[in-house]
């Protein structure tokens, strides 16, 4: 029996507790992965011995980044992630960018590490930074806020996708805001906000950030398609 490709995904942390949404974990064995939970530890040079260790990885939401991580003050709408995480995702993001050829998937927050620890930036509160911006937040959970995201033509995204047109769920209050030098923006709401980034030039690898959460709705075309393809390309 072939081995199943090991993906890691990051979790959350609180006093007592390391924490993972189960959906995450139910997207990647749909798609044919073996999921596995890295826990954010106080030691951030086990990153190298961690990015060895795992066919794949997966950079799951969560709160926010510090602002400090791009120039900017914190804003009093920000929820700051615990410092334990955001240390170790960062370290780790940082690790993936530098050293790897593994697939890497950025999930909402996660798809605004990799844009950030890239050189990029992030608008801290939509609300306010963006105001002619839609509404992005998850206001009436488990109710999923829907709305259409178009796809750049001939780029990775639509190749996975097999799409330009999707409905995606939207969970966030924050977003992408320069792109990092060395990534593009591969799909837009109809506001404008950067739903999708990946490289510019091609990477040799499989390299995304989703803003939306494919892994809630994975079951529904064309999102298991994300998962498929990061699992094919291990």
């Amino acid at each position: 029996m072939l081995r199943k490709p090991l993906i890691g995904m990051t979790c959350n942390v609180t006093a007592e507790h390391f924490q993972l949404p189960t959906a995450y974990a139910d997207a990647i064995a749909a798609a044919g992965g073996f999921p596995v939970a890295i826990p954010p530890l106080a030691n951030l040079s086990a990153v190298t011995a961690c990015h060895h260790r795992f066919d794949a990885f997966v950079i799951i939401g969560g709160d926010d980044l510090a602002a400090s991580r791009y120039g900017l003050d914190h804003h009093p709408e920000m929820t700051a992630l615990p410092p334990r995480r955001e240390n170790w995702e960062f370290a780790l993001v940082n690790e993936l960018l530098g050293h790897s050829r593994q697939p890497l998937l950025g999930i909402c927050l996660g798809c605004q590490i990799i844009n950030v620890a890239a050189g990029g930036s992030l608008y801290r509160h939509l609300p306010d930074d963006l105001p002619g911006a839609g509404e992005h937040r998850r206001l009436h959970p488990p109710a999923e806020n829907v709305h259409p995201v178009r796809v750049a033509a001939d780029s990775p995204l639509a190749d996975i996708l097999g799409c330009r047109e999707l409905s995606c769920n939207s969970s966030h209050h924050q977003a992408v805001h320069a792109v990092a030098p060395g990534f593009q923006a591969l799909a837009w709401a109809a506001d404008g906000v950067v739903e999708a980034i990946g490289p510019t030039a091609p990477a040799g690898r499989f390299l995304l950030g989703l803003q939306w959460h494919p892994e809630r709705i994975h079951h529904q075309p064309p999102h298991d398609r994300v998962f498929t393809a990061l699992v094919a390309n291990c």
